[in-house]
């Protein structure tokens, strides 16, 4: 069934998590109040949201046990909504990745504006049910995907560690960058080894401090700057084309006059809506024909990282953070850390866009904190 009226909030992931392990609580009182929460909520017709990144931050702790605990309370949740696009299998809990299949559907559809594409993304992506209906009848499917999901943790460190490193001047036109000299085999290496350098030391930074984490981050960072090198020989705008061509643009887009950063900010997209091309019924060529200027993730994302404060500590969490920050288009009320709750501040007085596009951001200690 999906959602029209319903007061839909998005819990943080720390939320759900104080929510759940609480009504395993040695205290009897905490334990009751977690119990009733849910009850609560619904007296307010407030609709907890549960998403795929909350569910893998749930999932993602050391303990079995906790683990276990963690999915039998959801699954005995009697109202939940969740993110599933029409036709996906029951138990499937959608993701950023449904988010934007659902926004790519409504833009090729012909709706037009951030708004209308909002709407009509909400209609295919919005649904309520148990908590058996949101992730599934077996806790097997879970306990065995465990593995992954925590493997999943280094993924997301990657990202959000190296996510703002460049390795060319991004104001730079195509033009200009392609009369730059290629560099020798010797100025090579030691451009890897400057390379290296400032990887290892965003590494320490983001980790606040851990070396050894740090050091094997950075390892891994340059094994894949080694796995994309060009052939010997290529010149600087032959190596670019290739790189932005894998990613999705076209050739015929990538003239002198062209602004790196403009490409890459395209080759992001399109590489994104190749992953949902599958999703939508419809091909990547189509696909294509979308601009992401209508489309509210993008938007929202974009806004925080434009206007968000710059953050030297960048744990693996602001890369899934990142990713529930785009429910605040898709719920009503968008729990968030105080960090996320200021980017979203700043972003706000300063794009015009969010305003009509999203809903009220909101702070809470604890999961009582979600109630009106």
């Amino acid at each position: 069934m999906t959602l029209f009226t319903a007061t839909i909030i998005a819990p943080d992931s720390s939320h759900w998590g104080k929510w759940l392990d609480a009504a395993q609580s040695p205290n009897p009182e905490r334990r009751r109040r977690a119990h009733t929460l849910h009850g609560r909520l619904l007296e307010q017709g407030r609709l907890p949201l549960l998403s795929w990144h909350h569910l893998e931050e749930l999932l993602g702790v050391e303990n079995d046990s906790t683990a276990r605990t963690r999915i039998e309370f959801l699954q005995q949740l009697p109202f939940v909504a969740y993110l599933r696009l029409p036709n996906e299998k029951e138990g499937l809990l959608g993701s950023i990745v449904q988010v934007l299949a659902a926004e790519a559907i409504a833009a090729a559809e012909g709706c037009g504006d951030l708004i209308a594409v909002r709407n009509r993304a909400r209609e295919l992506l919005l649904t309520i049910g148990n908590g058996r209906q949101a992730i599934g009848e077996d806790i097997r499917v879970w306990e065995a995907s465990r593995p992954n999901v925590q493997s999943r943790k280094g993924t997301a460190n990657m990202i959000a560690t190296f996510g703002p490193l460049r390795t060319f001047d991004e104001k730079l036109t195509i033009g200009e960058l392609a009369k730059l000299p290629f560099n020798s085999p010797d100025q090579i290496r030691m451009q890897l080894d400057l390379s290296y350098a400032r990887a290892l030391r965003e590494a320490i930074l983001s980790t606040g401090g851990d070396t050894i984490g740090a050091r094997k981050m950075a390892d891994e960072f340059m094994t894949q700057v080694l796995a994309r090198t060009p052939p010997p020989g290529a010149t600087v705008r032959e190596m670019l084309v290739l790189m932005l061509v894998d990613q999705g643009v076209d050739e015929s887009e990538i003239r002198d006059e062209s602004v790196l950063e403009d490409l890459n900010r395209l080759a992001l997209f399109r590489s994104q809506l190749r992953v949902v091309a599958s999703k939508t019924g419809r091909s990547f060529q189509e696909l294509k024909k979308v601009s992401m200027d209508v489309l509210p993730s993008r938007v929202i994302s974009e806004a925080l990282k434009v206007h968000g404060q710059p953050r030297s500590l960048r744990p693996g969490s602001d890369h899934i953070d990142s990713h529930l920050a785009v429910l605040a288009a898709y719920c009503t009320v968008l729990y968030v850390d105080k960090r996320t709750a200021e980017d979203f501040r700043r972003a706000r007085n300063k794009e015009p866009r969010l305003t009509g596009l999203i809903g009220d951001i909101a702070k809470a200690g604890d999961f009582e904190g979600l109630l009106a």
